[in-house]
């Protein structure tokens, strides 16, 4: 979801589509969708996690520059900036309309839940010293019932 401060300064000059462009002018179309809450950027982030195969996730810091167009740079989890691929000409990643569901008025029926195949989740923890010595990771300590 964009913040709403974006939303009440850009808002109108946000259609159906997004692109995002990296480094290397690589473009990726984004299918914008949105409800009373906000503008959400929905379908096509899995061409860019292609891409850039970011099987275990990473961060994205996306810069809007007018136009529908946000320039987008990507680093890993531990913050190295990822490598962009450069190709000649760049490559352009485009969402495929025939998949989109048609909705009234262009909303996101409420409550907005994400494609399973195109969101992941984080787990952070702090490891804790028998973790780092048994070489064990323990998510849960306790069991509820």
């Amino acid at each position: 979801m964009l913040p709403m401060m974006f939303k009440h300064d850009f808002g109108d000059q946000i259609r159906q589509y997004v692109i995002m462009v990296d480094r290397k002018e690589n473009t990726f179309e984004v299918l914008v969708e949105r409800n009373n809450q906000g503008i959400y950027l929905t379908r096509g982030w899995g061409a860019l996690s292609d891409f850039y195969k970011l099987s275990l996730g990473a961060w994205v810091t996306i810069v809007y520059v007018g136009e529908g167009r946000f320039n987008i740079r990507l680093m890993d989890r531990f913050g190295k900036k990822l490598r962009c691929p450069e190709f000649s000409p760049p490559m352009e990643f485009l969402v495929d309309r025939n998949a989109i569901p048609v909705t009234l008025f262009n909303v996101v029926p409420g409550p907005f839940a994400h494609d399973e195949l195109n969101f992941q989740h984080t787990y952070k923890k702090r490891l804790e010293s028998d973790e780092m010595n048994d070489g064990v990771l323990v998510i849960f300590d306790k069991c509820i019932v």
